[in-house]
């Protein structure tokens, strides 16, 4: 070009106050949230010049502290950096666990619903159990044998339940299967309601937890006990009222009397667990879900007999 053209050189601060160029200002002003459970957060704003944006990988680590006396049970998790006209801000996002527990209150969601089972396997189809279903004293069906021999008698077998017999190969072992509830055969009869009906809705409760620890062994004990058969107190997952006493309390409304030597000893199933780093602590999930009455086989499931009020 032909004439002279001025570029000023770039300047990225200010020559008074804090250089921001060798260090952090932290703004006066954070956020600090408690969720209620023990978990708390916080984030802090701090700004230096834009060339410190290159440097978050190496100045915001995760499970640091931050620079404020008093939050050293605080550690960070997150840090995200943004640069405008010359000035670098980090928004730093911190956690800690409230007072000297090493773990939160375990945050719980019941799903409760249905799922159908083989009719075989109602507490009143062989024998009454629950007296405050049907009328308390006819079973759905009863013995399998008992009702082969009987089939065409109405006071034994009102609903016409329907059992085959099948001899196994080898043993020649005779057993009766439950075929289903046979329809009404004679034009006089009144219609059988039970007629067709195999399966029924079976009630079923599902805990998802959730917990925060600070324990690297507590959560990993979580980890170790799925699969396993417990009270509800699986490392980091100890259920808090008025979840404790569910067990206790699933069956006040429809009592059941069990044979001789089975016990009521409903507990859950620890179905799948998580674990997941979160700044300095560790967030741990799981799902429990609850037995029948007389609870998980021990025969085929370990059971834990830690409880959740130990």
């Amino acid at each position: 070009m032909s004439f002279p053209i001025y570029q000023p050189q770039g300047i990225t601060f200010k020559e008074f106050g804090e250089k921001l160029q060798s260090t952090y200002v932290m703004e006066k002003n954070w956020t600090v949230q408690h969720d209620g459970y023990g978990l708390v957060t916080m984030q802090l704003k701090f700004t230096a010049d834009s060339d410190k944006s290159y440097d978050i990988t190496t100045d915001f680590k995760r499970g640091d502290a931050p620079p404020i006396e008093g939050m050293e049970n605080m550690t960070l998790y997150k840090a995200v950096a943004s640069s405008n006209d010359g000035i670098c801000t980090v928004t730093a996002d911190y956690c800690g666990i409230d007072g000297a527990s090493d773990s939160t209150i375990t945050q719980v969601q019941v799903s409760s619903a249905t799922a159908q089972e083989a009719i075989e396997t109602h507490p009143v189809f062989t024998k009454v159990q629950c007296n405050k279903i049907g009328d308390g004293e006819t079973p759905l069906a009863g013995p399998a044998k008992y009702i082969f021999d009987n089939e065409s008698n109405p006071d034994i077998n009102p609903n016409k339940a329907h059992f085959a017999m099948v001899t196994t190969n080898g043993t020649q072992l005779t057993q009766y299967q439950f075929v289903g509830f046979l329809p009404s055969r004679d034009t006089q009869e009144n219609v059988n309601l039970k007629a067709g009906i195999k399966a029924y809705f079976k009630p079923g409760i599902t805990l998802r937890c959730l917990a925060y620890t600070n324990d690297a062994e507590t959560a990993k004990l979580t980890i170790r006990r799925v699969g396993w058969a417990n009270y509800g107190n699986i490392g980091a997952i100890v259920l808090p009222p008025p979840y404790n006493s569910l067990l206790e309390d699933f069956d006040s409304e429809l009592p059941l009397s069990l044979p001789d030597g089975l016990e009521r000893n409903r507990n859950y199933l620890c179905t799948n667990a998580s674990v997941e780093i979160y700044g300095g602590l560790y967030k741990v999930q799981a799902d429990l879900m609850m037995s029948g009455i007389i609870g998980w086989d021990t025969d085929i499931y370990p059971l834990d007999e830690t409880s959740p009020n130990d």
